[in-house]
């Protein structure tokens, strides 16, 4: 019995092995058919603006005092709300972050994370979305790839069903799961943005072969 047992674990166990190895090949070739024959510019510069803009966040934490920056729990978006508490940080670099968080984020501390013993410029979702935009950007400059909308709706669930469900229950997410959410959402949009920068690239391209052509 219990060699017929170690038998079927070691079958099954065979089995899934002999599966992960297939789909990792069909992954390579997949990598390999999709690779660009070169760097796509466009997509490039798509990527530099938003790892800048990722960093920027992530870089203003450092630029202020430990523990100087604490934005409470009572912002709103759009309200500038934070402008008094903002206008005492000494950086110029720093400040136009928190500006443009104060503008665009509720920047609730409790939904945000803290670098240097700071608040970071905008909650974790947000920041989570700007990394995933820049790592799908990135993708864009080295993969030609086609953008299906059932695939970029499909990441767009998650981040919808965990703000939506507490939004609307007495649900509370956690700053992790807002991170991965926000990160799934950020690389299908960012993978779409650079598709879409990729192809406005390769248009001005052409439009200046026609013109010296002509």
């Amino acid at each position: 019995m219990i060699c017929r047992r170690l038998g079927r674990c070691s079958f099954i166990f065979t089995r899934r092995c002999i599966s992960v190895k297939h789909d990792l090949d069909y992954l390579r070739r997949w990598l390999l058919a999709s690779r660009r024959e070169r760097i796509d510019a466009a997509a490039s510069i798509a990527f530099a603006i938003l790892l800048f803009w990722f960093l920027g966040n992530v870089m203003s934490p450092f630029l202020a005092p430990s523990g100087s920056i604490d934005l409470g729990n009572d912002g709103l978006v759009g309200a500038d709300d934070k402008a008094d508490e903002i206008s005492g940080i000494e950086s110029g670099f720093a400040r136009f972050f928190y500006n443009a968080g104060d503008t665009n984020c509720h920047q609730h501390a409790d939904r945000s994370f803290f670098l240097n013993g700071n608040q970071m410029p905008f909650c974790a979702r947000c920041t989570s979305i700007f990394l995933g935009l820049a790592i799908g950007a990135a993708v864009l400059i080295f993969l030609d790839l086609e953008v299906h909308i059932l695939w970029l709706l499909v990441a767009l669930v998650p981040i919808g069903l965990d703000g939506g469900i507490q939004l609307v229950t007495d649900y509370e997410s956690t700053n992790l799961m807002r991170f991965i959410t926000g990160a799934i959402a950020g690389i299908a949009a960012g993978i779409a943005l650079g598709y879409i920068v990729s192809e406005l690239g390769k248009m001005a391209v052409m439009r200046k072969r026609v013109k010296k052509g002509s």
